[in-house]
């Protein structure tokens, strides 16, 4: 009897590990997932010193923040769109310009978003020179003349585009 009782359970259990599995491995999609710019990409997580960073969450438009512990307001994403959402900035150092930031951020810029040759929107970047478009899935062009980039929006996804309109050279 006791045996039957510990075959018993030892089957239970071995029908519950293939679940508990899946359920692990599924992202929740309620979480929200940071990245900071740090001088040539975005990288996971808040910024270490304080500036600002972007909050991603699949079919929600992404938020531009300078606190983790900021309460975010979300706002889904119409259906069939996706975000393309980044920086636009000078870069201040590397090679021959040094240590330092790395970066300064192009703020208040007019960025032109155009799709099969023909402009589609124009936004202009923050204080911080982030900019959020959320736009129709396809491919655009970000930015305008050496300064663009060619970006597929995916429905529901927000794309990451550090956009670097300049480099200061100093000897």
């Amino acid at each position: 009897m006791l045996r039957t009782i510990h075959l018993l359970l030892a089957l239970f259990l071995c029908s519950l590990l293939p679940v508990s599995v899946s359920a692990a491995g599924k992202r929740p999609v309620d979480i929200w997932t940071f990245y900071h710019f740090d001088g040539t990409a975005f990288v996971s997580g808040p910024a270490a010193d304080g500036s600002p960073f972007i909050a991603v969450r699949e079919k929600a438009r992404p938020v531009i923040l300078t606190s983790p512990s900021a309460t975010i307001e979300q706002t889904l994403l119409p259906a069939e769109s996706g975000v393309i959402a980044g920086i636009c900035y000078l870069q201040s150092s590397g090679g021959k310009l040094g240590s330092g930031s790395g970066f300064k951020p192009y703020t208040r810029v007019p960025l032109q978003i155009s799709s099969g040759g023909k402009e589609f929107v124009s936004v202009q970047t923050d204080d911080q020179g982030y900019f959020v478009v959320v736009l129709p899935a396809g491919t655009y062009s970000v930015g305008s003349g050496p300064f663009a980039a060619e970006i597929t929006v995916d429905r529901g996804i927000t794309t990451l585009v550090p956009l670097r309109a300049g480099k200061r050279m100093v000897d």
